[in-house]
């Protein structure tokens, strides 16, 4: 089981696209979804709205339903017990091949422990819900705001890859000359594409609407083929080989996969490469991590029309 590597840690929590990469995910979608899917999606967030005693982590709450709910299940996690399902961690180096060994179905709570599961098989039992008018509106919400979720989790490379080390979390970082040390996860959640959205002078809203429509050509090769959410995590695996890990210097050497790896261990064996993010890796990050964004943006959409055509 994934435990965060918090004194790596800058402030956010490295939970997925930090709220930025999430609202964003979700404002490009709410663009695409056709007016049957619109009109259900508000419909249903508006009529369950999120408990007011949750704590939010993303302090300024957008006024957009969609963008709302993207961060919701990141703020649930513990109560919800659903920490599993944001992640699987395919070994790096792997090249394809079966999932189930690093995928459990979802499963209850057992003596309020973890609810098993692993964003695969957590988006598939979501999506089912979804699907199910037979559920209560209040649990069809519920799956809808996991879904909106984990549709831009599934696009983070390391939501989809590990090196032994939790997805990056016990990678530690050097982020051009932040004070605190980073992790590797966290500057992929947020610290790449916040830098970007700085130099660039852009909202979070701004940067949807960019991002929109620079890649608003590209969409339909990206959904042309429904939802093939296996395809999407492979999209995603290969990405943090090439990029995520590839492109760090120096390269961390590819390990044989433990089941569950010492952070402690991985933390010290990586922090002795002194590892940092410079304007080169920013330059060929940066990009990619938008190119993911749009397409959660634009994949969520076709699922949700899917669901309400």
């Amino acid at each position: 089981m994934r435990i965060l590597f918090l004194s790596l840690m800058l402030a956010p929590p490295a939970w997925g696209w930090w709220c930025e990469g999430h609202e964003m995910v979700a404002l490009i979608a709410e663009r695409h979804l056709n007016p049957n899917a619109l009109a259900a999606v508000t419909a249903l967030l508006k009529s369950q709205p999120v408990d007011p005693s949750v704590q939010r982590f993303c302090k300024d709450i957008p006024k957009d339903l969609m963008a709302d709910a993207s961060t919701w299940a990141d703020d649930t996690k513990k109560p919800e017990q659903t920490g599993t399902w944001h992640y699987m961690d395919l070994p790096l180096g792997m090249k394809r091949g079966e999932l189930a060994p690093y995928c459990q179905p979802v499963g209850p709570s057992v003596n309020g422990g973890a609810r098993t599961g692993c964003i695969l098989s957590a988006l598939r039992y979501n999506l089912n819900i979804l699907h199910d008018d037979k559920e209560s509106d209040g649990e069809r919400a519920k799956a809808l705001r996991y879904l909106i979720h984990l549709v831009g989790d599934m696009h983070q490379p390391l939501h989809t890859t590990a090196n032994n080390d939790q997805g990056g979390n016990c990678v530690p970082i050097q982020f051009f000359s932040e004070p605190k040390t980073a992790n590797l996860h966290s500057v992929w959640d947020g610290m790449i594409l916040n830098r970007d959205m700085a130099a660039k002078a852009r909202t979070i809203t701004q940067m949807a609407d960019d991002l929109d429509r620079e890649y608003q050509k590209q969409a339909e090769s990206w959904t042309k083929h429904g939802t093939e959410f296996e395809k999407w995590i492979w999209e995603g695996h290969r990405l943090a080989q090439k990029v995520t890990y590839g492109d760090l210097q120096p390269r961390i050497p590819v390990e044989a996969y433990e089941e569950h790896p010492d952070c402690k261990a991985e933390s010290a064996k990586d922090g002795a490469l002194h590892l940092r993010v410079d304007e080169e890796y920013q330059r060929k990050a940066a990009p990619v991590i938008e190119e993911q964004i749009v397409k959660a943006g634009y994949r969520l959409a076709e699922i949700l029309n899917e669901v309400w055509p």
